[in-house]
């Protein structure tokens, strides 16, 4: 019937059903509006306000130690510098302590200072006049005396002694309590020192080195790195402790934790800087909350940790850090809580210069947080084939940094995989205004692509040192090797090079020869690498010659007592600590190894030279010391350092361009050796900021990197000359051989060089089991 009926109405029907759906059109926009207004405004609202520091410039000097006041001044004192006193207002003056005038002080180690400026210190003397003490110094014991100053300048010894304290028990952390009490610290106890008597008192015992004590009346707080000790200071007995505190601390201190106590609405607040962050934890509570965000902050700094925390009326704070850097603190209505976007950098290791890059880009971009990954933190065991299998199955996963630092990776497999952007494109500008080093940029060109995926910002250059008659202008691996037969000739006994173990041959000679053992098709040159292994086994067989099994041994033992601790690849020693820096050769008579940075490696150079001319290693020097390019098999070789590329399913693709224009640009390249002289982090490949580096007149780092002579003279720091600077610029213009630690290559060569040394192969057997190993790998 219905349907009978609905001819009809058809008509009317139609108006009325698009009367309907113009109704529920306007009613679902009205709805739409007011909840998208409603909605809209809460996604728009970004919260705002966080922290964000601003450098604090410190007085002349190098500081290790800051006291915070209640009034807002604060005390700094140096290892080498006096102690100076800076008010609110930032206005400084040195306290003269006279304790320099002691001639007896040779090493000073720990100190602490007085809210009026009394300060007691720890120090290693000259002369012992202690027999007892002065037996266990030469032993290997490192013992401490003492030294208080009161706030006159009045000075005298200070002997700890007394019921509950050992003779010779080292206090290495110091505080004095706002009344003027003095609070030690040793590995196992806190004790309360008599300034004037050097009585003892022992008041409880700890489980590791306390490292900060803050008071809160009669209350002290004594913190280790895992647990916190709360001590009635009227009663003289410790109090219940706290286990989120305890909690906090075991997962916090790694880097460095600082604590200073702040009051808010008569609330005592205890505030805690470390490097995750800023927290705060109200006295006698169960919560620890996140104020400041260490990512975002210089609190995330991994090459400065935190020395000192100072809580400020209006509501910010300092914070004194390692390598004499401070800032403050403070809390910014206009920098959103959050950066809304995010730019990820990775590398496998912490790299300084890296994390220094994202923390300038932050700042010039307040809306991005710059998230720095590494893959080995130091503070885990993680390997690095751990961290590049970590690395690969992120990548897999679509999870992809947005920048990515190569050193130590095979930049040829993660091109071939797709994951690296061409950077053609925004190197070329650079190339074209003369700006870079040409030769180095094309050094990183993949032969196959023709493309460039990484560029390195620094450099290492190889040299030899040595007298004259040995190598005089001869550079190449055959020309090291005759050197060595004169030398050996010369002088029967002892190292000609420092080559503890063969791997030691390995590290001096590969980087300079393994770039030409692969063809222009990617082959391996079998007949080079035959030639590589039979020149390195005969210098291990050169330097073999001067020990019998005995000799060798000793040197060994006596090196892994002086440079490395129990776990480290003693093969690495010779590389790592005497070759690299061109400094400390030991008793050799030819070095290899690298400049790494402008003023400090030519500084390297001239102390090494002085040293020799001095009769430092007992050597009858028969010629005049000298040094130039080391070039192995491949010739004009450098080593590529902080090696940058760009990730092409990066999510932030414009973000990360700007990155690498930052970290190319000459503020930065300047600004991070200037303002970190001591991180030798090598040679710029920027032409305009090499030639700033190399004519600085730096005279308080020309004052701290001086050397003292065997007779006990101080010199001065030496600079280039202008001859040395021009020898220095032709062999970065000649640079166009790039060596990349962490190829399979490299590692398949360094493991069968061993054996061959070893003499388990031939130099022939060698070279034919590196190319059947790295045949299998390319297989695989």
């Amino acid at each position: 019937m219905r349907f009978a009926m609905t001819g009809k109405i058809t008509i009317r029907g139609r108006h009325m059903k698009k009367k309907v759906r113009v109704l529920l059109f306007i009613m679902v926009c009205v709805m739409c509006a007011a909840f998208s207004g409603c909605g809209g405004s809460q996604e728009e609202e970004i919260p705002m306000g966080r922290y964000a520091d601003r450098e604090v410039k410190l007085p002349p000097g190098t500081f290790d130690y800051m006291h915070p006041c209640p009034d807002g001044s604060y005390y700094l004192y140096g290892l080498d510098t006096e102690l100076t006193y800076v008010d609110a207002q930032g206005g400084s003056k040195a306290k003269d302590r006279g304790w320099e005038k002691n001639a007896n002080i040779h090493v000073k180690y720990e100190v602490g200072v007085a809210d009026n400026g009394a300060a007691v210190f720890a120090y290693a003397p000259r002369f012992w006049n202690d027999e007892e003490l002065e037996a266990r110094w030469l032993s290997g014991d490192i013992c401490y005396l003492y030294f208080y100053v009161d706030e006159k300048g009045e000075k005298h010894a200070l002997e700890p002694h007394g019921e509950g304290y050992q003779k010779g028990t080292n206090l290495n952390t110091f505080a004095f309590s706002p009344e003027g009490e003095l609070y030690a610290a040793s590995d196992h106890a806190v004790y309360r020192v008599n300034v004037e008597t050097g009585e003892v008192e022992s008041l409880f015992a700890t489980e590791k080195q306390v490292k900060s004590m803050v008071f809160m009346g009669d209350v002290m707080l004594a913190a280790d790195d895992g647990k916190a000790y709360f001590y009635d200071r009227a009663e003289g007995k410790l109090l219940d402790g706290n286990g989120a505190l305890d909690v906090f601390l075991s997962s916090h201190s790694s880097g460095g934790l600082v604590m200073a106590l702040g009051d808010r609405e008569n609330e005592q607040i205890l505030y805690m800087g470390c490097r995750t962050g800023l927290y705060r934890y109200i006295w006698g509570g169960s919560v620890i909350e996140q104020i400041a965000d260490g990512q975002m902050t210089a609190l995330g700094d991994t090459q400065r940790s935190p020395r000192a925390l100072q809580v400020l009326d209006n509501g910010a704070f300092r914070v004194m850090f390692s390598g004499n850097y401070m800032v403050e603190m403070y809390y910014d209505e206009t920098l959103p809580a959050r950066p809304a976007k995010e730019l990820t950098v990775y590398s496998l290791e912490e790299n300084g210069w890296i994390r220094y890059a994202g923390q300038l880009f932050q700042k010039e971009h307040p809306d991005v947080l710059v998230r720095y990954e590494t893959g080995m933190d130091g503070d885990n065991a993680v390997s690095r084939e751990d961290a590049l299998r970590n690395l690969n199955t992120r990548l897999l996963a679509g999870d992809v940094p947005d920048v990515i630092v190569m050193d130590q990776m095979d930049i040829e497999q993660y091109a071939d995989k797709g994951v690296l952007r061409e950077l053609d494109g925004i190197l070329q500008p650079y190339l074209d205004d003369g700006i870079l080093y040409q030769n180095i940029v094309e050094g990183m060109r993949m032969t196959e692509k023709n493309k460039i995926y990484s560029v390195p910002m620094m450099v290492y250059l190889p040299l030899w040192l040595g007298e004259k008659m040995y190598l005089d202008g001869e550079d190449s691996l055959e020309d090291i090797v005759a050197g060595m037969e004169k030398a050996r000739q010369k002088h029967p006994e002892g190292a000609i090079l420092y080559t503890l173990y063969p791997k030691d041959v390995l590290l001096q000679t590969m980087p300079v020869c393994l770039p030409a053992w692969t063809g222009e098709d990617g082959s391996l040159d079998v007949e080079k690498l035959t030639a590589y292994y039979q020149a390195v086994r005969r210098m291990w067989e050169i330097d073999c010659a001067g020990f019998d099994d005995a000799g060798r041994e000793a040197w060994q033992k006596n090196n892994m007592e002086w440079y490395a601790p129990e776990d480290m690849d003693m093969a690495d020693i010779g590389f790592n600590f005497q070759y690299a820096a061109q400094q400390n050769f030991g008793e050799t008579w030819l070095q290899l190894g690298f400049l790494m940075t402008p003023q400090v490696g030519m500084t390297g150079i001239h102390v090494t030279k002085a040293n020799m001319a001095a009769d430092w290693q007992e050597k009858e020097l028969e010629d005049t010391v000298t040094y130039d390019a080391y070039t192995g098999q491949a010739g004009n070789v450098y080593w590529a350092r902080t090696i940058v590329g760009l990730c092409e399913q990066g999510k932030e693709p414009k973000l990360a361009e700007e990155y690498m224009n930052l970290l190319l640009s000459d503020p930065m390249m300047r600004k991070w050796w200037l303002d970190k002289p001591r991180n030798h982090s090598g040679l710029t490949i920027r032409k305009d900021s090499l030639g700033d580096i190399l004519d600085i007149d730096n005279i308080e780092f020309g004052q701290t990197m001086g050397f003292k002579d065997p007779t006990g003279v101080n010199h001065p720091n030496f600079w280039p000359t202008e001859e040395e600077k021009q020898w220095l610029y032709q062999m970065m213009e000649d640079a166009s051989c790039c060596y990349r630690p962490g190829t399979m290559l490299e590692e398949c060569a360094m493991e069968v060089g061993v054996r061959v040394l070893e003499g388990e192969l031939t130099p022939e057997e060698g070279a034919k089991e590196v190319e059947r190993k790295m045949a299998i790998a390319m297989e695989e």
